[in-house]
């Protein structure tokens, strides 16, 4: 009886080894989220950029909708930095390109900021349908708001596609935002 124990602990053991192997942990940056001061910054009105992510966002896992009802936040793949943060440096540098009258900073570099925006996000991710989504609205501090939704192909399968898919969606809602 003992004999027949040891070949089957010895396939439990080889079989719990191979379930242990799993996919490494991979962190993403979005892309232009290096904050960029235009050079002309001094000149012109400082705006402090702040981004309010809504629940599912304010992780650290990358987002994707599985389907019409279901959003999966990865486990191993993650933000190298705050989304909340990345997204302000990206959206100010946008914004500056889109705006030659203001100096859209993140909110935690402004110093002397006249003004404000804040981003509200919703939406920050791929989908089951080949475009990635984004939406929220956009607040000034006088109180007037613009909404955008915005969805962008995204060419190719996995992470750096989606992110590079988010970023050109990205475009679009700093052209929106920019007044």
């Amino acid at each position: 009886m003992k004999k027949n124990r040891l070949p089957i602990a010895v396939l439990v053991a080889a079989l719990s080894a191979c379930s242990s192997t799993s996919e490494p942990m991979r962190h993403y940056q979005l892309p232009d989220s290096a904050f960029r001061l235009p050079e002309n910054a001094a000149l012109h009105r400082e705006i402090a950029v702040k981004i309010v992510l809504a629940e599912p966002l304010n992780g650290n896992g990358l987002l994707y909708q599985t389907d019409d009802v279901h959003v999966n936040v990865a486990q191993k793949n993650l933000w190298a930095t705050p989304l909340s943060d990345a997204l302000a440096a990206n959206l100010a540098n946008k914004l500056n390109e889109n705006t030659a009258h203001s100096a859209f900073v993140p909110h935690k570099l402004a110093k002397n900021a006249k003004g404000s925006l804040k981003i509200y996000l919703d939406r920050f991710q791929g989908t089951h349908r080949g475009v990635t989504e984004i939406s929220g609205y956009g607040q000034w501090d006088d109180g007037s708001s613009r909404a955008f939704h915005v969805q962008t192909p995204q060419i190719g399968d996995g992470y750096a596609p989606m992110l590079e898919s988010l970023n050109t969606g990205l475009q679009s809602v700093a052209k929106t935002l920019a007044y």
